[in-house]
């Protein structure tokens, strides 16, 4: 990736790093890892752990604004009691510039324990609930919170989907082409398109606030199945409220026998953990982003695919997902059923 921090010379200034946050002692580094950027685990002799992020600044993602945007959110979930990293400063500023042959901002994190739950592993509704009542705790953290720095686009902005995926359809294979053009043009035609009744498109008229906008099996952690840490800021967006459950369910619906139980209990925890009544539109928002993440994620790999012919990793793992855009491409019988679950869940609220 142009623009990642080299690692040798990362390594290198560790320990002018760590002086410079106040850090002293003995140390350990392992590189983790990251596609854009280049993180690294810091250990201590006395146990204590840290993630140094060092940001590709090239990116829209590494720029000061959008790092100075990741410390406030992180902040202001922290101080709603959700688990997330704590970030350090020094005199007020989190970030140190490394003059490498591309200048490098580099932050530095607490690390969080927990554990990741692998795509394939059953999900029981119980911790499907819990996950959609994570989005519901960041969602309600988030209300009225400052949108500066989150006003952005890239590639996998929920908004600019028909667009990315139109680009990537000549990557996908011819037999399920179809698919993939089939639900592409739905998610246009419900989310993305100008309507006189809306107003607008109604990807721009549905409730917004700050999104983490991607709570993937990757950047949950959890022990004992609850949710222990929230980490990875660097996709949050300003963008629809529902949009948050609907990522969500999409990425832990892969590798689940039953897709539509994944939407319906990552929904329904949502919905416990709200105050707030959700609407029909924002029901038909939440089914066709939860799909609409996994199309968006199979045209990436048939892209990459393309460019890694011999890679046979890449081809495997775009295989859940083709079995969750198949199940899942029913709209007229899912959109019942969660509507069902939504009307059910606010008959059960108290007044």
């Amino acid at each position: 990736m142009e623009g990642r921090p080299p690692l040798e010379f990362l390594v290198s200034k560790l320990p002018e790093l760590l002086e410079h946050f106040g850090l002293q002692g003995e140390f350990r580094w392992k590189e983790l890892d990251s596609f854009d950027d280049r993180n690294l685990m810091v250990t201590f002799e006395d146990g204590r752990k840290y993630v140094v992020k060092a940001h590709n600044t090239l990116l829209p993602s590494g720029s000061l604004e959008r790092l100075d945007a990741q410390d406030r959110l992180m902040c202001q979930l922290h101080s709603q009691g959700l688990p997330v990293p704590e970030v350090l400063y020094r005199d007020g500023c989190s970030t140190y510039t490394l003059p490498s042959p591309v200048p490098a901002l580099v932050r530095i994190l607490t690390y969080l324990e927990g554990d990741l739950i692998k795509n394939e592993a059953p999900k029981s509704p119980a911790l499907l609930r819990r996950i959609g009542a994570l989005c519901g705790s960041v969602a309600v953290a988030l209300e009225s919170f400052d949108a500066k720095g989150f006003q952005w686009t890239w590639a996998w902005d929920m908004k600019r989907l028909p667009e990315v995926v139109r680009s990537k359809l000549p990557f996908i294979s011819a037999d399920r082409r179809p698919l993939a053009e089939r639900l592409c043009h739905a998610y246009a035609e419900r989310l993305c398109t100008e309507r006189p009744e809306h107003g607008g498109r109604l990807c721009d008229v549905l409730p917004h606030t700050v999104l983490h906008a991607d709570l993937n099996d990757t950047n949950l952690l959890f022990a004992d199945d609850e949710v222990v840490g929230v980490i990875d800021f660097g996709d949050s967006i300003h963008s629809c409220r529902i949009f948050e459950p609907g990522i969500t369910a999409g990425y832990f619906s892969l590798g689940q026998a039953d897709p539509v139980l994944v939407l319906s209990e990552v929904l329904r925890g949502y919905l416990q953990r709200v105050p707030w009544e959700i609407s029909e539109d924002e029901v038909l928002a939440y089914f066709h982003v939860a799909r609409g993440r996994i199309l968006l994620s199979v045209a990436f790999a048939a892209e990459n695919r393309h460019l890694e012919p011999d890679n046979e990793y890449l081809a495997h793992t775009a295989e859940p997902g083709w079995a969750v855009l198949t199940a899942l491409d029913c709209e007229a019988e899912v959109l019942p059923r969660l509507r069902a679950l939504v009307t059910d869940e606010k008959g059960s609220k108290p007044p």
